[in-house]
């Protein structure tokens, strides 16, 4: 089943070996070229919110896949306005199964009736004190398209799972104002915890932070800062740090330039052994991924030392390890175990 449906095939999760790529093709012409390009367009190449066309005003909504919700404006430390979706769990929702076979005039339907519910059910005790029962997915996305590309992904996480879920929208990404970069995302997590943490049913919930590609970064920098808050991290296809994976599609780049012209760095061999042993992990890698070599994520789950760990490696290439036979079991049997049952 693709968890693509109902909005056709999933944004590829992370297109920086595309963006870096067309870096590289400045290189032809010589080194100095590909540098220049590199120091001043890394953060256009790390974070292209603007690949697909339009993504940048174009963002599906929960309510795309038959999901309630609230859309959220933060506003961060420094000014910036930003936007989260917050999807509440309920104990009764229509199936995916069930809403992939729907016509979609029906899925309209379908979909207005189930907001019309939960608008009814967020006065009952029991619905809240239910949502307040299940944990809550904080859900960070790789760096292409914006937070909606992912909404067939957090409809996995609430209505197999039966999770809450937390999307953030970067700055500088869909309706989020402002422009990407790491110290930027940092400020953007703090006012998603500050909201989280003030939230009446998510303040109460367990918190599981989960991210894709470079995604997988930025849950390693909030277990690193909020791991008194954690219950647990997924990573999947995570690199180890940005000046360990530029060389590889970049490789005409002199190595000796990186720290000189490499501002953003994500680096995730300084966050991950800061994260307590006690806060369980669960490392999903793909076997065939191309950009991120599962060596980078093997070295990962090997700095995590004697932590909490856990282990799966998936067929599956970058951008779809998460449609692989076995993931969401994986996924599903790690949260039962290690957040839902301890």
């Amino acid at each position: 089943m693709s968890l693509a449906w109902p909005l056709g095939d999933l944004l590829s999760t992370d297109t920086l070996y595309t963006c870096f790529k067309y870096a590289a093709g400045f290189g032809l012409a010589g080194s100095t070229i590909a540098a220049t390009g590199l120091y001043l367009y890394q953060c256009k190449l790390i974070y292209p919110s603007y690949v697909p066309e339009g993504s940048r005003k174009i963002v599906p909504t929960p309510k795309d896949v038959a999901l309630p919700y609230e859309d959220v404006k933060l506003t961060t430390s420094d000014g910036v306005k930003i936007r989260a979706y917050v999807i509440p769990a309920r104990r009764k929702q229509i199936s995916t199964e069930d809403l992939k076979m729907a016509s979609p005039s029906a899925r309209k339907e379908i979909a207005e009736k189930e907001v019309a519910d939960w608008t009814e059910e967020m006065g009952q005790d029991e619905a809240i004190e239910y949502a307040k029962s299940r944990p809550t997915i904080i859900l960070f996305h790789a760096n292409a398209g914006n937070v909606g590309h992912r909404v067939p992904i957090a409809r996995k996480f609430n209505a197999d799972y039966k999770c809450n879920v937390f999307m953030l929208s970067y700055r500088g990404y869909g309706l989020s104002e402002g422009s990407a970069s790491e110290m930027g995302i940092r400020k953007d997590v703090d006012a998603a915890f500050d909201y989280i943490r003030a939230h009446p049913i998510l303040g109460s919930t367990k918190l599981v932070a989960y991210g894709q590609s470079i995604g997988g970064a930025v849950c390693l920098y909030t277990g690193y800062k909020y791991s008194d808050l954690l219950s647990g991290i997924i990573i999947e296809n995570t690199f180890l740090s940005l000046p360990n994976l530029v060389p590889l599609v970049l490789p005409q780049l002199p190595k000796f330039l990186l720290p000189l012209l490499l501002t953003e760095q994500w680096d995730a061999t300084l966050s991950l052994p800061h994260i307590p042993p006690s806060l369980p992990m669960l490392f999903l890698s793909g076997k065939r991924d191309a950009l991120v070599p599962p060596a980078q994520m093997q070295e990962l789950y090997r700095i995590r030392g004697d932590g909490k760990k856990r282990w799966k490696e998936l067929d599956g290439e970058h951008n779809d390890t998460y449609l692989a036979k076995g993931y969401w079991e994986e996924v599903g049997d790690w949260l039962h175990e290690e957040v839902e049952t301890p």
